[in-house]
């Protein structure tokens, strides 16, 4: 399937009655999903997924994409499948673009679930809002041109030092990406959310803590959280027997 220019690599597995949409992480492609898909489609489910620009079957996008323009593509994704899904999951990134997506009254689902959700920027100590200063500082000044060639290597490795092994392997595109989205405070939309929402958490998580979760389960109105034994981001692939019963008893 086309969108924007752009060859979206998807599946569509399980059954012909109510359907499921899967939107996954940052960097994870839908390969690493499939026992949830198994699972929804052993219920009975319908499942569509598709790899976002960037990641696994589908190329990456000529220009830098927001949140905003990730759920463009999940609204015409669905436009062309000819679907209104009727459970709509996502997974830290796809879990943010949930939470647009239902916030803003974008897609009209009576159900979703979130895991290990993104959609919260980090919180900031004092210490690192300092750090943050004085690495803009060294920015400017290695960018001048007096000053380059002394400060161009200490710069660097300061930058290497601040970024994730994710931005480091991510292409100029990808990374501004990045940039547009982890900044994206979703908590204003929280409160206008209709679906009945599940809240899956990683009791380990460290990339979107459980406290996100709380917070979230604090916001949208009715919304459960449960936290998943021994688990981290992955809280599916550290601990699939929990994770999988929390699942099942929401779906029936």
């Amino acid at each position: 399937m086309e969108i924007n220019g752009i060859p979206i690599n998807y599946i569509d597995t399980g059954g012909e009655g109510r359907t499921a949409l899967f939107l996954h992480g940052w960097g994870a492609h839908i390969g690493l999903y499939g026992r949830i898909f198994e699972l929804l489609a052993g219920m009975g489910w319908r499942v569509l997924a598709f790899d976002m620009p960037g990641v696994g079957g589908t190329p990456e996008p000529p220009q830098p994409l927001t949140v905003e323009d990730y759920c463009d593509i999940v609204l015409e994704f669905c436009r062309r499948a000819g679907v209104q899904p009727e459970l709509l999951l996502g997974h830290s990134h796809g879990g943010r673009v949930s939470l647009r997506l239902l916030g803003m009254g974008l897609l009209s689902c009576p159900r979703a679930v979130l895991i290990d959700s993104a959609g919260i920027p980090s919180k900031k100590t004092l210490g690192a809002k300092l750090r943050l200063r004085a690495y803009k500082v060294l920015s400017r000044a290695a960018h001048t041109r007096l000053l380059a060639p002394l400060l161009g290597g200490a710069y660097e490795r300061a930058r290497e030092r601040r970024s994730s092994a994710d931005y480091r392997a991510a292409s100029p595109v990808m990374r501004q990406t990045m940039n547009n989205i982890l900044a994206a405070d979703m908590r204003p939309l929280m409160p206008d959310i209709r679906a009945s929402v599940l809240l899956v958490w990683g009791e380990n998580d460290a990339d979107t803590p459980p406290e996100n979760g709380r917070e979230m389960e604090r916001l949208i109105p009715g919304a459960g959280l449960a936290l998943i034994r021994g688990a981290g981001h992955f809280c599916f692939a550290d601990n699939w027997r929990q994770f999988a019963a929390v699942l099942e008893a929401f779906l029936k």
